[in-house]
């Protein structure tokens, strides 16, 4: 009986360290498997791709407790986010308690640790989030069976832990952005309990956000610290000491928090229980960023506020934030003035049941800077069903002595602003145009004001401008402003100015705009480019139009400076609408001639921006034109030292890139051109006709009297025949050109015998044996093909004729012609074999080069697999051998494959070379 026990329990025994050695084996040796599936599964459900470096579990790392880890995990979107990374983390870790995993009804999870986590939430123009990526699930819903035992797995988590965490929030259809850097949370307590206390505590570095180009909080300290007691059973959470602050203010929280079911019953309140006027000057980025610690200041602050009621996607609970600022000041010792008998009383009451309850009040603003008072007082009441509006807007604001109140640092600014502005009513009254039942009268008037930065060198001034209220309309009776050398005056009246301002209704206006001189480059960011005097060196970015203006604008401006251009006398109408800005019969002088355009400019879809216009080009210099457009130097690159005038009239739509270019195969153009001469200096379609033609005259000719149709599509100009005379020669030419320089041309030239000189004299000798009078002038039909930078020019001999004598001079004329091209068809075949041999060695060389970096990559990532394996021993090093091995025999299956490709492919253009110049 001892021997039977002593076996079992060494029977026993043997078991147990199997199953723990298979504990740690199994996952090593069949880890890359594991790994594989797991990111097979993973990408199959949702939209998106995933990545994670390594995967772990593991008894001894967590020992007593098992360990979970995955490693450099990326989730990248595709489609509209594509490279677009929405989480990325050095590490995820799990510790759970080995035996509770086995029991499998209380499992107790030790910690979880989230290490240096990045996320990055973004919604585009459109509303779509990057977040959406789960496919839609086919799953079968598994309901409980009647009699069925509920489950009753509980886990209880001991410790959650967030390290060193970046989290982005990006909204682009409501232009709104948040950044929080370096968060770092902790949550701890008994979570398997009924009742538990739970410790959290938060710090956020750095915490900005901003909204419509405004940043609200920039770089602002952020935290929380508290326990929260926490009923598991009825999910129910009341807070306990506890603290919130933002860079130097703090609030405290009581109440409660409960989600028996889908509603969340929130009943808290807020407050500072220690604020002081100092803590409250934090939240201003300006003030807090520059001197905070000495600054010197007083006053009684009251902050408070609460939040009670339902909230569910029906309701929102209660609230009410309430500021109170008494006798307040605040003076930095470094300067010499101060801001004095600052009072705020401001209160918003917001109804989360019915919305059109929510009230805003400003019922005080006084502040005194450096002696110059300013008061405010802004009501809003019923938002929802008809916004009711009244307060005011008095004192003056001498900015020249603002920099006595605030340390500007490398900023300067002066002038005057004074205000007297009284409103009152409801919007209703001025969309109905009931403007005697609406109160809004008074000036705004600012004069020689001056503004520079170091964003803004040249500054920025404005001699005048004066605004008049009235419930009807805003006057602008002047603005007249400097920027560097610029100059800008702008008169005309605002409509609907207040139901803009409170309730983001679409302001109307006209206004005329005028300026003797406008220098855009002052405002232009230079690209660093090796030859500047040949490009422009511009970087533009698309311009979005507001869709909630309507401004009808006539201009009238002298000069504009952009880059390279001078245009002068500038003058029409403009209209700025629905995110759209119209031109209508817009003039102007540029480029030695003169230009009309009418059309649009369409941002309503912002990543898509497009235009429409019509154009009327009088007399543009064409040297000019290339330097000074990009969109013209890469449609005709090889134009560089063309020539001449040209005149066109066009209609052109095209969608725009992010630089503001039109995307060359979204081009859709069609009209005419017209110059009276054209010059080619050193052109290669021409200079390859004079080889052929042994014409020098061809090398730099002139194309006159030319009026030609065309038009632009899919990515290529085609141009109807037309004629012209190039040099003694007269032409009819034709065809089209592909945006990316490839040319498909068909030319037919009419050449004069008297041109040919003594080949004339070889022509007359031949012809007198066969008793064959020839024509005056031979036709020869010319392809040309290749590309702008290497054409291809060949005479067309079977679409060649001499007029009415081509059936009985054909043959002459043919062999003439051959006999002053033989030498040069012949070289050019040899030309073109050889090129090929070239390009089949340089493939073979790159291929072999290639398939040599695949075998070098391989072998080290083979060498790491190796070492990786052979730390750990046993079955894990012959799988690592064996994989390293494999590794080593597809890269090498690969480099092989290359060189093959490779060598098809160079013998493939040799045979082509061959039989093309077999054709010469």
């Amino acid at each position: 009986m001892k021997k039977f026990v002593k076996r079992t329990i060494q029977l026993i025994l043997i078991l147990i360290v199997l199953i723990v050695a298979a504990l740690i084996i199994v996952p090593i040796i069949f880890k890359p498997q594991l790994m594989d599936l797991a990111k097979k599964e993973i990408n199959n459900s949702i939209n998106a791709n995933v990545e994670f470096s390594d995967f772990q579990v593991s008894l001894l790392k967590g020992f007593p407790n098992l360990y979970i880890g995955l490693k450099g995990l990326t989730v990248v979107g595709i489609d509209g986010f594509a490279n677009d990374t929405l989480v990325a983390f050095d590490a995820f870790s799990v510790k759970v308690d080995l035996m509770s995993v086995i029991g499998m009804k209380n499992i107790e999870v030790k910690s979880v640790l989230l290490a240096r986590p990045r996320l990055i939430a973004r919604i585009n123009r459109e509303g779509k989030s990057n977040w959406d990526i789960a496919k839609p699930s086919t799953d079968t819903v598994v309901t409980q069976q009647a009699g069925e035992e509920p489950s009753r797995l509980n886990v209880a988590l001991r410790k959650f832990e967030i390290c060193n965490a970046t989290i982005k929030y990006i909204d682009e259809s409501s232009s709104m952005s948040a950044q929080m850097d370096n968060l770092n949370f902790l949550l701890s307590g008994n979570m398997g309990m009924d009742y538990t206390n739970l410790s959290i505590k938060t710090t956020i570095d750095a915490f900005t956000f901003s909204m419509d180009g405004l940043k609200y909080m920039n770089k602002a300290k952020v935290g929380f610290s508290g326990d929260i007691g926490a009923d598991m059973v009825n999910s129910a959470y009341a807070f306990k000491d506890n603290e919130f602050y933002i860079n130097t203010i703090s609030l405290f929280f009581a109440g409660s928090v409960k989600m028996p079911k889908d509603d969340i019953d929130i009943d808290v309140t807020f407050n500072t229980n220690k604020a002081d006027f100092k803590s409250i000057l934090s939240l201003v980025p300006a003030i807090y960023m520059k001197g905070f610690e000495g600054l010197q200041a007083s006053g009684k602050v009251k902050l408070q506020g609460f939040a009670k009621g339902i909230y569910n996607d029906k309701v929102m609970p209660n609230a009410n934030v309430e500021l109170l600022v008494e006798n307040a000041m605040f003076k930095y010792p470094a300067l010499p003035k101060s801001a004095d008998n600052i009072n705020v009383h401001t209160k918003v009451n917001f109804d989360g049941t019915n919305m059109d309850n929510t009230t805003v009040d400003v019922n005080r603003f006084h502040v005194e800077l450096a002696n110059n008072p300013f008061d405010a007082q802004v009501h809003v009441s019923t938002p929802m069903s008809d916004m009711q509006v009244a307060g005011f807007f008095k004192g003056k604001i001498d900015f020249t002595s603002l920099a006595d109140v605030v340390p500007l640092d490398s900023m300067t600014i002066k002038g005057l602003l004074e205000s007297n502005i009284d409103f009152g009513g409801r919007m209703s009254y001025i969309e109905k145009q009931q403007y005697e039942k609406f109160k809004a009268n008074g000036t705004m008037k600012l004069t020689n004001f001056e503004f520079t930065s170091p964003d803004l060198p040249q500054g920025f001034r404005i001699v005048e401008s004066t605004m008049k209220f009235s419930p009807r309309y805003v006057d602008l009776v002047t603005f007249d402003s400097r920027i560097g050398k610029s100059d800008l005056q702008m008169a005309g009246r605002l409509e609907n100015f207040i139901p803009y301002i409170f309730n983001n209704q679409t302001i109307k206006g006209n206004l005329n705009i005028t300026s003797n001189i406008l220098d855009a480059n002052e405002f232009l960011t230079a690209e660093e480019t090796v030859d500047t005097a040949n490009v422009d060196t511009t970087v533009m970015a698309v311009v979005e139009i507001p869709k909630n203006v309507d401004f009808a604008v006539n201009t009238k401006v002298n000069h504009i400076y952009y880059d390279k251009l001078d245009i002068s006398n500038l003058n029409g109408k403009l209209t700025v609408k629905d995110g759209k800005v119209n031109m209508d019969n817009l003039n102007m002088s540029m480029l030695d001639g003169s230009l009309t355009v009418s059309g649009e400019y369409n941002t309503q879809n912002i990543q898509k921006p497009t235009v429409a216009l019509d154009m009327n080009v009088k007399g543009f210099d064409i040297p000019t034109s290339i330097k000074s457009f990009s969109m013209l130097r890469k449609i005709a690159s090889s134009a560089k030292e063309v020539k001449g005038k040209v005149s066109t009239q066009f209609t052109m739509t095209s969608t725009l890139d992010s630089t503001m270019s039109p995307i060359l195969n979204s081009i859709f153009a069609k009209g005419k051109l017209q110059s009276e001469s054209i010059g080619f200096t050193n052109s290669k379609v021409f200079g390859k006709l004079a080889e052929i033609l042994k014409k020098d005259a061809l090398r730099n000719p002139e194309m006159k009297n030319v009026n030609l149709s065309f038009s632009i599509k899919d990515g290529k100009i085609f141009i109807d025949p037309f004629d012209t005379k190039v040099s003694d020669f007269k032409m009819r030419i034709g065809g089209d050109m592909g945006l990316d320089q490839t040319l498909n041309f068909k030319a037919k030239m009419t050449i004069p015998r008297s041109n040919l000189g003594s080949a004339n004299d070889l022509i007359n000798a031949l012809t007198s044996k066969v008793n064959v009078k020839l024509s005056e002038n031979i036709n020869l039909n010319v392809k040309i093909g290749g590309t702008t930078t290497n054409p291809e020019v060949r005479p067309d001999w079977e679409g060649s004729d001499s007029d009415e004598t081509k059936e009985s001079t054909k043959g002459t004329v043919k062999e003439i012609v051959k006999e002053t091209v033989k030498a040069k068809s012949k070289e050019e075949a040899e030309k073109l074999v050889a090129d090929a041999q070239k390009e089949a060695v340089r493939l073979h060389d790159e291929a072999v080069a290639a398939g040599d970096k695949l075998r070098s990559e391989a072998k080290d990532k083979a060498d790491k697999l190796e070492a990786e394996g052979n730390k750990k021993g046993g079955l894990a090093a012959v799988a690592a051998k064996s994989a390293a091995k494999e590794l080593k025999r597809e890269a090498d299956k690969s480099g092989n494959k290359l060189v093959q490709e490779a060598d098809a492919k160079g013998q493939a253009l040799i045979e082509k070379a061959k039989l093309e110049a077999g054709k010469l």
